[in-house]
């Protein structure tokens, strides 16, 4: 049982920072259209087209004012279905 705990407990601690350095990315999309996503830049324009960063924040709340920023001031365009 203890073996158990520590191997628990050793989990937690080496895995804690990895799902701490996600960071919420503003991109804009090829299609002008603005996408809140926490891939980096390179992975982005690997799989999206696109590396075009508006803004990097540690809470997806944040990302989600920086979107509406954006729609409002005509940089991009919210997705559709989705209220910006």
């Amino acid at each position: 049982m203890r073996l158990f705990l520590f191997i628990l407990a050793a989990f937690i601690v080496i895995s804690t920072p990895a799902f701490a350095a996600d960071k919420y990315h503003v991109y804009k999309l090829q299609n002008g259209e603005c996408e809140i996503d926490t891939r980096d830049h390179k992975k982005m324009k690997d799989q999206r087209g696109t590396n075009d960063c508006l803004g990097h924040y540690d809470n997806r709340t944040d990302a989600q004012k920086k979107r509406s920023e954006a729609v409002k001031s005509g940089a991009c365009k919210c997705p559709a279905g989705q209220n910006c």
